[in-house]
């Protein structure tokens, strides 16, 4: 009789401690999947209403985005753990879609290579310094993560932007020189070499459609202004085209290669201009209390995308006075 009662409270105590030790791990599944839950709620897409009916998209957009011959634009956004990740989204505010849902950082400053089919992206994964890879700009880092550039454990590398040949990356590096050099690479991670490397600070480089002339931001002389250099010979002298005690910062081609877009806050606050390529008839395409930022130019319907206080809109690349947000302008995403 005692053992058979002994035996009944061991098993009745062995059923209580599975019992015990099943809800523990469902308590623990649950609290992991409702912080999952809470971080992708805040990072990913929260639709609405707006004013004509049609779906909002709430982010929080940083930097420069980039846009695509078929009509696509990637950008980088935080999400809720204050991290950044990829987007891409149709240039007509649709078919948002999340390219980078990692732990971790996602990445910044996407770059679509000439035939849109890959992504070039500044990321820091794992113990890693932050490097430039590639993804595939369908599926994003599901399918394709290939690092470019070498980890030295020291600086980063960021601002990746596609040569117009699609094999080779121009991009910013502080691993030798803390301000900023601009060097180009094989999309193989080969020929990695220096196109500018000086004291100052050199950085968003980007190659004209013809492949001869480099555009970019640099602090030399004191102020940041927009530089040309000449890619065609290895001896050229860059050539400064604005000339400000601001920042003009962020150069962008046109896809004819006859203009440059950048950001300047000559006006008190950061607006969007447009000069030709050899820095004359500077003009200011934004103009009001708003900061504006980060252009880039439309493959090929004469419209910019730009970032507007953590938003994403395409406005037409016209003088400031030709043309208004409320009649011209379209907002892609809206900030929570």
């Amino acid at each position: 009789m005692s053992n058979h009662l002994t035996r009944g409270a061991l098993r009745r105590k062995s059923r209580l401690e599975s019992d015990t030790r099943e809800i523990t791990q469902m308590t623990n599944r649950t609290l992991t999947y409702s912080l999952l839950a809470a971080v992708l709620l805040s990072a990913l897409i929260f639709v609405g209403c707006g004013g004509t009916g049609d779906p909002v998209i709430y982010q929080n957009v940083a930097e420069q985005p980039s846009w695509s011959d078929d009509g696509r634009i990637a950008f980088a956004s935080y999400g809720g753990d204050g991290l950044l990740y990829i987007y891409r989204i149709d240039d007509d505010g649709s078919n948002q879609h999340l390219l980078t849902p990692t732990t971790g950082e996602g990445g910044r400053h996407p770059s679509f290579s000439p035939d849109g089919q890959q992504i070039a992206i500044s990321s820091r994964r794992g113990d890693a310094t932050p490097l430039i890879y590639l993804i595939d700009a369908e599926e994003g880092d599901r399918e394709t993560l290939r690092a470019v550039t070498a980890d030295t454990g020291q600086g980063a590398d960021f601002a990746p932007s596609f040569h117009p040949d699609g094999e080779r990356i121009v991009y910013t590096s502080t691993r030798e020189n803390a301000a900023g050099d601009i060097r180009i690479i094989n999309t193989d991670g080969t020929g990695d070499t220096a196109l500018l490397a000086t004291a100052a600070a050199e950085r968003w480089g980007t190659v004209s459609p013809d492949g001869n002339w480099l555009a970019y931001q640099s602090d030399e002389g004191g102020a940041t202004n927009i530089w040309r250099l000449d890619l065609t010979d290895p001896g050229a002298t860059p050539v400064q085209l604005t000339d400000t005690p601001y920042r003009d910062e962020a150069p962008s081609w046109s896809p004819d290669g006859s203009q440059i877009a950048f950001h300047s806050d000559r006006q008190g606050i950061f607006d969007i201009f447009i000069m030709d390529a050899d820095g004359g008839n500077q003009v200011a395409v934004t103009g009001n209390e708003h900061s504006d930022g980060f252009p880039v130019f439309d493959p090929g319907n004469g419209r910019l995308a730009i970032v507007r206080e953590r938003v994403l809109w395409t406005i037409p690349a016209l003088p400031w006075g030709e043309w208004t947000f409320d009649n011209d302008g379209e907002r892609l995403t809206r900030r929570r």
